[in-house]
């Protein structure tokens, strides 16, 4: 650590906000930092100290320590081998994860639907958690690819930075000492980065037997492109096994210096193709026509793909003309008012139409993203029901005129209007909102609850949830129920925009009811599942994801499975996710 450079360390810090992270499973260390705010020097600074701190861990993990004090320590040489051997060990893993592609997968089924043996889904989640687990020093920054039907998958990741390799090294044979130049850094690094095409190879092939070829790319960042691909390799199933396991096998007592690994994989090195997944698979929903298998027509309320898609079109005229009257409403706010309403009688009588051709039960709705309109079917009980898309301008006219009457304060008017905007959107946290703020200025608590309840019920992002709990726990207090207003007050999450004005008013709430301390999380979450509420996201509508994340990824509908798989992240905060997600981009 005495060799990173503090002052520019500290120049670093004031340009980014950094924090370190420990992943339990690789017991290695990760520093959060904002790419977009560094330069790549920056950058690679920053991945060195973060490979210092992994090549720490690693020598306390081999003495026993751990994270805990060391009682005793080796000497300086004996860390010296420990870290040359924690660099040189990367391809220890290989024969154990081929020997894991038959164990089950935790990830099979995250919710009530298990997905297909060998298929999409299986074989993702099974090569992003072997990856997630690899103890690797360096970042292992990676996207992949893969088509299990033809039975190959990509995988590229980043390049190690020359300055994250050791600067000295202990030589035990000859007691010694040895400066490692640059140079000698890069062969290192280059070797490493071998060692680690090698082990993600593997990682490839234990993701299921149907794997027959891999490749492996290593890739360097760009300045116009992005990042550039330096090495391709490519493996079949057969000679990887028969010609590079024993090889991996012997790595770890083979010097750096000479770069075995490096000059094995020379036979490997090949181009990748320019496509492994079929372009439909990557079609938004508005392109992509394919009818969708049963199960998922029951589960998302859609009999084919394109039915899904909840973005107007960039040319839609009704917008333009949404567009047009908000800036009339500038200068002329009485006019652009008649304009929304002609609008809004317009677009309804489109839908009524849209609604009276349909050959089955339908509903009409507008859904502010793709979550939403995945989340929607938990409102619907009747699996025959078919969701029409709402016009966007139709929403957005609607808003206008709720929007119009609170401006005016005639909250009394504008409550059937903001009613009518809540029933066009019932999955819409938008929508809640807005009934909320008309229903608190007429003071109805009681119809405030029950607005916000039914929004808790559906709700999945953490800002949503804080301001529902929000709003509910001020409507319980002044219902009388301030035990329930207490522990809503208390599960408003720290940090959200509402947080700091809920901890006032529940300060407020304590000296009231004569309490000092406010309830634990555990104690608030029982006391608003004795009324009936599930801490959110709830189970229907978690099940609700991961259910259509699996069927959509196993049966080819990329596009649509990323925004279940990116909201199940950042409910779970699972690594395997978040790669999973960028797996399908």
């Amino acid at each position: 650590m005495s060799e990173i450079d503090l002052p520019r360390l500290r120049t670093i810090a004031a340009k980014s906000e950094m924090s370190l992270a420990r992943i339990d499973r690789s017991k290695l260390f990760y520093l959060n930092f904002d790419r977009s705010l560094l330069d790549q020097d920056e950058i690679d600074m920053l991945l060195a100290i973060e490979c210092r701190l992994n090549r720490l861990s690693g020598i306390l993990e081999r003495i026993g320590a751990g994270l805990a004090p060391a009682a005793s320590s080796p000497s300086l040489e004996g860390c010296a081998l420990f870290d040359s051997w924690h660099i040189a060990k990367t391809t220890n893993d290989v024969p154990r994860l081929l020997d894991t592609a038959s164990s089950d997968n935790p990830w099979g089924k995250p919710g009530t639907v298990a997905c297909q043996p060998g298929g999409e889904w299986d074989v993702r989640t099974r090569f992003a958690r072997i990856v997630e687990a690899l103890n690797v020093v360096t970042r292992l920054d990676y996207t992949y690819r893969a088509n299990v039907a033809e039975g190959i998958m990509l995988v590229r990741f980043g390049r190690s930075v020359v300055d994250a390799m050791p600067q000295r090294e202990y030589d035990a044979q000859d007691d010694a000492w040895r400066e490692l130049d640059e140079d000698m850094r890069a062969i290192w690094a280059a070797e490493h980065d071998a060692r680690v095409a090698l082990t993600l190879a593997a990682a490839c092939f234990a993701a299921d037997t149907c794997i027959t070829r891999c490749y492996v790319q290593i890739a360097a960042p760009d300045s116009e492109q992005g990042e550039r691909v330096v090495a391709t390799y490519f493996f079949g199933r057969a000679a990887y096994l028969a010609d590079c396991v024993p090889v991996a096998k012997d790595l770890e007592s083979m010097d750096m210096d000479d770069m075995p690994c490096k000059r094995v994989l020379e036979a490997y090195e090949s181009t990748a193709p320019e496509t492994i997944e079929p372009a439909e698979v990557h079609a938004r929903p508005r392109d992509d026509h394919r009818t969708l298998p049963p199960t998922l027509r029951d589960l998302l309320l859609a009999d084919t793909a394109d039915e899904l898609e909840v973005m107007e079109e960039d040319d839609d005229p009704y917008v333009a003309r949404v567009v047009e009257l908000r800036e009339q409403a500038k200068v002329d706010r009485t006019g652009a008012f008649e304009g929304f309403s002609r609008l809004v009688e317009e677009l309804e009588a489109k839908c009524a139409v849209a609604e009276l051709l349909a050959t089955g039960p339908v509903q009409t709705q507008f859904c502010d993203n793709q979550l939403v309109r995945m989340v929607l079917p938990v409102l619907e009980e009747d699996r025959s029901v078919r969701i029409l898309r709402a016009p966007d301008a139709l929403y957005f006219a609607q808003h206008e005129i709720c929007s119009f009457y609170a401006e005016q304060e005639d909250f009394e008017r504008a409550l059937p209007e903001v009613r009518h905007l809540y029933d066009l959107a019932r999955s819409s946290m938008q929508s809640h909102f807005a009934l909320i703020n008309v229903l608190a200025r007429l003071e109805r608590f009681d119809e405030i609850i029950e607005v916000a309840r039914h929004g808790l019920r559906i709700a999945s992002d953490r800002s949503a949830i804080g301001y529902l709990f929000y709003r509910l726990a001020f409507a319980y207090w002044n219902c009388d129920q301030l035990d329930l207003a207490l522990a809503c007050y208390r599960l408003v999450p720290r940090g959200e925009e509402s947080g700091s004005s809920a901890l006032e008013e529940m300060q407020g709430l304590m000296n009231e009811m004569g309490v000092s301390e406010p309830p634990t999380f555990e104690e608030a979450v029982e006391t608003i599942r004795k009324a009936g509420l599930e801490l959110p996201p709830v189970s229907a509508v978690t099940n609700q994801l991961a259910d259509a994340a699996v069927q959509l990824v196993d049966n080819g509908f990329f596009f649509l499975a990323r925004g279940c798989i990116f909201q199940m992240w950042r409910t779970m905060g699972n690594d395997e996710l978040g790669s999973l997600n960028r797996s399908l981009g």
